[in-house]
């Protein structure tokens, strides 16, 4: 995966299989852990992807950064890592992670940069990873494609290893969440796990369609009791949280990469069937659904963000950020980039942040659309930006300028 042109590679995301059979956990446990805190987002940094199990992708703390000032944003640092930049950063502490192609998890001291260390301390040929990070109380959970998966488990100041999983599990391309004392996974085999954030073990693992078909491109979202999967065997799943089972799966047409949105018991996600779906979380009933052009690329991977009864979502068709009435879905503004959008967008204080591939920033005002700010850098930016502690961090993906993470702040 490293070192091949974004486009290949997304074709690859889309369609390959893991070649490794799913085979039962064999958990390595060292040390104890906590659960997963809450903490981290009341001060306003940003602890896992889309800054919480739900995966409304908003930062209701920030306050340095808002429409009349982040026009003011202006680059600090950018620091190249090991690898191409598919993963959204995670903030917390003064640290900022974030995972490359090199199959390593990457700690940046916030302020300036500087990589305080690099985990595992090498990678292997082959190794990669699309997810995100996960921190809850001091541990930094990621998947790992190695190319045989798993799950690690980092001490977040030193990098030494809590657990990993062990034996082969399928390939793992979306974000593990943590949720009171849980870590929950999803593979590219039609697998959904829970595994005890303290000490790795399994609690449950599920296989909704049976071990069939195709597995998940997307994060577990967990709100309510429930856990929300939407699979590239175009159908979007919820399960019980406490046990795996199989409450409710509502059909698309299309594969389903997009990580879904819980929101006052409404689950959002966009489709590669071209539409944006509105379902009741608790029955699986459609509440709405609307369309976004008419062709093959008339698609969604972008992850919506869900706040002030707005939809906002990135498209693939014709390069827009979308925002969408969440009660009804009609469309209440566009804005076009340069480039595909598959990055999922943010808010914070009035403002969505979103990354496209023409290699920008950018920052929009969350009721019009209107381009408030925009930075360009030196690569796709096909992972969702991040607003922490009045800073905007990003990664960059592709063969020409990928590896970077940069850091935009107001004039220091």
């Amino acid at each position: 995966m490293p070192g091949r042109d974004r486009r290949v590679m997304t074709g690859r995301f889309l369609r390959v299989r893991a070649l490794c059979a799913l085979a039962a956990l064999v958990m390595t446990p060292l040390v104890a852990v906590g659960t997963a805190s809450a903490s981290a987002v009341a001060t306003g940094d940003w602890p896992q992807f889309r800054n919480g199990p739900a995966h409304q992708g908003v930062n209701t703390a920030e306050t340095a950064l808002s429409v009349s000032t982040v026009s003011g944003l202006r680059q600090q640092w950018v620091t190249k890592i090991g690898g191409s930049v598919w993963s959204s950063p995670a903030t917390a502490d003064g640290r900022v992670y974030v995972g490359g192609l090199d199959g390593r998890l990457h700690a940046l001291d916030a302020a300036t940069g500087q990589q305080l260390w690099a985990k595992p301390d090498s990678a292997l040929t082959g190794d990669w990873t699309f997810t995100s990070p996960a921190i809850g109380d001091g541990v930094v959970y990621l998947g790992i494609n190695r190319p045989a998966a798993e799950i690690w488990a980092f001490d977040a100041m030193t990098g030494a290893t809590k657990w990993r999983t062990g034996a082969s599990i399928s390939n793992i391309n979306g974000s593990p969440v943590v949720a009171g004392g849980v870590v929950y996974a999803a593979t590219t085999e039609d697998q959904v796990l829970a595994l005890d954030a303290a000490t790795g073990v399994r609690i449950w693992d599920a296989k909704p369609n049976g071990g069939r078909g195709s597995g998940f491109y997307s994060s577990p979202t967990v709100a309510g009791g429930k856990v929300f999967a939407a699979s590239l065997n175009q159908q979007v799943y919820a399960l019980d949280a406490s046990t795996g089972a199989v409450l409710w799966s509502f059909p698309t047409g299309g594969h389903n990469s997009s990580t879904p949105a819980v929101v006052d018991g409404t689950v959002y996600f966009g489709s590669r069937d071209g539409n944006v779906y509105a379902v009741n979380a608790d029955t699986g009933v459609q509440r709405w659904k609307v369309r976004y052009g008419t062709n093959i690329l008339a698609s969604f991977q972008s992850s919506p963000a869900v706040v002030n009864g707005t939809v906002y979502i990135g498209t693939n068709n014709d390069r827009r950020v979308l925002a969408l009435d969440a009660a009804s879905g009609a469309i209440r503004w566009s804005f076009r980039t340069g480039g595909v959008v598959m990055s999922s967008p943010v808010v914070a204080n009035g403002v969505v942040y979103v990354g496209s591939d023409d290699r920008s920033v950018y920052a929009l005002r969350a009721t019009n659309g209107q381009r408030l700010w925009s930075a360009k850098v030196s690569g796709a930016v096909d992972s969702g930006p991040v607003v922490a502690q009045g800073e905007v961090y990003a990664g960059t993906y592709g063969d020409n300028g990928g590896g970077n993470v940069y850091s935009f702040a107001l004039s220091r």
